[in-house]
């Protein structure tokens, strides 16, 4: 990551050249003003120095009306100059447009990433992503909270001139038209812990029509190739758990690595440590910085799967069938016998055996016949078993 952020050389919100403007003229008011004050004294100061001033002549000095009337009145008039710009434009900083004539977004600040959350396209897909994307010339309302264990933010984007605190438990907003495609960065410009320096996303200004063809589709990102990740994993990281652990290399972020985590845990300690993190803290690390998730127990368990590696199982499950004829959650025989349990009950090679060749041990019954032979590669098949051990 630059060591600079995107944008404090563009205006790339509507809104953006009135705060520069209010912002050049603060500047350059305060500067005759302190020289008004400062160049004077030190004039003052050199001139009348004890050795040339006789304290005789202290109780000649009178005063001058116009002089005091001009340092009174022209310093009045400029702090009224100044009034004027800071309020105009901040006023069109806070009159947010009508929702109806905006895309709302919500955003959710947390230690430590910033999540974003769309309304639902036209077939229900409800958009969730790491970094903002947003159409040209079309206002954009933000409507920003952080979980109430949480603690305070700030959402910045330089290039919008844009600031707003990010609170626990309350609904901040803030809006924005952007007529310059683009792409900005946005910090957390509120020290909020150990990895505030890395709360840090992008805001992509993209031409409408790209947008709307993302938003219309289930594409993570627009003019990303439709590869479908797992449930798991987009509850990973919109969750924001990507942002203090690693979870493909050994490196310890805020929290330790989950390389390699479904091998060393069952699903009962892995629950628990999602849902009370500080009940069993690893030694090296401290307790109270993780926050309690309070998820469903369905997503739980998929982001579970997610670290066992068995999301892709469940996809070649489905997705060759197996559904359709065995249950893997419950005792209900469907065409074929129940596979509930079957991963306490059979090792891995029976169960590639019964994949490859599932004529050759017919449960009691059931006919032979039935279920195709499977001509998978040897990865799938190993998911799928993977998948069936895990299953609940």
């Amino acid at each position: 990551m630059s060591n600079t952020l995107e944008g404090f050389n563009s205006q790339a919100a509507t809104f953006a050249a009135d705060v520069d403007q209010a912002f050049w003229i603060n500047f350059w008011i305060s500067i005759i003003l302190f020289l008004s004050v400062v160049v004077p004294m030190i004039y003052f100061a050199w001139k009348y120095r004890a050795d040339k001033v006789k304290n005789e002549d202290i109780c000649k000095v009178t005063h001058n009306t116009s002089l005091e009337l001009a340092w009174t009145l022209i310093p009045t008039a400029m702090l009224f100059v100044l009034f004027y710009y800071g309020y105009s434009s901040m006023k069109i900083l806070r009159t947010m447009p009508a929702e109806s004539q905006s895309i709302v977004v919500h955003v959710e600040g947390k230690k430590w990433s910033w999540n974003y959350t769309y309304p639902a396209n036209k077939s229900g897909y409800i958009h969730k992503t790491a970094e903002l994307y947003v159409p040209k010339d079309q206002n954009i309302i933000l409507k920003m909270t952080a979980p109430l264990n949480d603690v305070l933010h700030a959402f910045y984007v330089p290039a919008f001139r844009m600031k707003e605190d990010v609170v626990p438990g309350r609904i901040t907003k803030q809006w924005f038209n952007s007529e310059v495609i683009g792409t900005y960065d946005v910090e957390c410009a509120e020290y909020c812990g150990t990895r505030h320096s890395y709360m840090y996303s992008k805001v992509h200004v993209i031409p409408r029509a790209e947008y709307d063809e993302w938003f219309e589709s289930k594409k993570r990102t627009p003019g990303a190739p439709d590869v479908k990740i797992s449930k798991g994993q987009e509850l990973y990281e919109s969750n924001g758990c990507a942002g203090c652990h690693s979870i493909d290399t050994d490196a310890v972020l805020v929290g330790p690595s989950l390389k390699g985590i479904g091998a060393k845990y069952d699903a009962g300690y892995l629950k628990d440590a999602i849902v009370n993190p500080d009940k069993d803290i690893p030694e090296g690390f401290t307790a109270g910085v993780m926050p309690p998730f309070t998820l469903p127990d369905a997503d739980i368990d998929e982001i579970i799967n997610y670290f066992n590696n068995t999301d892709k199982g469940k996809e070649l499950y489905e997705a060759n069938g197996c559904a359709g004829c065995h249950s893997i959650d419950s005792d209900a025989i469907l065409v074929g016998p129940s596979l509930k349990g079957i991963g306490g009950k059979r090792d891995a090679a029976y169960l590639k055996d019964a994949i490859l060749h599932p004529d050759k041990d017919v449960p009691e019954g059931f006919t032979a016949g039935v279920m195709p032979p499977f001509t998978l590669p040897d990865a799938d098949v190993s998911e799928i078993i993977r998948y069936m051990q895990s299953a609940k």
